[in-house]
């Protein structure tokens, strides 16, 4: 059980919405989303943050989708 409750898709700033829907789409679950989402300065650093390393990255695409991968089973994360 979470520590910090997400806020409901519906309490997140319109423009950051999104952001959460994308997240569903991709994982399955915005709900580490919605939790950035409480303090909405910090959720737009942090996707700005995340579009610099996808954009900047020196890594191969597949090698970076492995080691996700990997990450996330090692901390037994659904992905």
């Amino acid at each position: 059980m979470a520590r910090i409750e997400p806020l409901a898709i519906h309490d997140v700033d319109a423009d950051l919405r999104p952001v959460c829907e994308e997240s569903e789409s991709q994982i399955g679950t915005s709900a580490s989303t919605r939790t950035y989402a409480k303090n909405p300065a910090v959720l737009r650093a942090l996707v700005a943050f995340r579009a610099a390393l996808a954009k900047e990255s020196t890594l191969d695409p597949v090698l970076r989708e492995l080691v996700r991968l990997k990450v996330a089973g090692l901390n037994a994360c659904r992905y």
